[in-house]
């Protein structure tokens, strides 16, 4: 029998200058691979959103941010018996030099909102919110 279980993740709109990072899901990584994707990932067990997402953007980008508000709340079935919960917030990038996790993510950019509209092959809850923002 399938357990049947629910995921919530963090993640970051990081902005800089008018732009936006967006970064590249390795060809090795085990979940949604060679997607486009924002700074995040699943908040552990009791572990405070704010905390996670900090420490997802570091972990994935070495970058130091200052969180603000939640933009977009994306939820879908990832298989049969998962079902996910993305966060989507605003951030503004503070310090650091962007450092990719190996195995995680092999590419960035740092794009407009109206390149991020057109980036092909983005990860579900990332082309949702572009969505969102085009029926605005």
């Amino acid at each position: 029998m399938a357990i049947n279980f629910t995921a919530v993740a963090a993640h970051a709109l990081i902005e800089k200058d008018d732009k936006y990072l967006v970064t590249r899901r390795s060809p090795d990584n085990g979940y949604m691979p060679n997607l486009w994707d924002t700074p995040g990932g699943t908040i552990h067990y009791a572990e405070a959103i704010d905390t996670a997402l900090k420490r997802e953007i570091y972990e994935e980008t070495g970058l130091t941010c200052e969180q603000k508000e939640i933009l977009f709340v994306h939820s879908f079935m990832s298989g049969p018996s998962r079902h996910q919960f993305q966060l989507l917030y605003r951030c503004l990038y503070l310090k650091g030099d962007i450092v990719l996790t190996s195995g995680d993510h092999d590419e960035y950019r740092w794009v407009t909102l109206d390149e991020l509209k057109s980036l092909p092959n983005k990860i579900a809850f990332l082309d949702a919110y572009v969505k969102y923002l085009i029926a605005k």
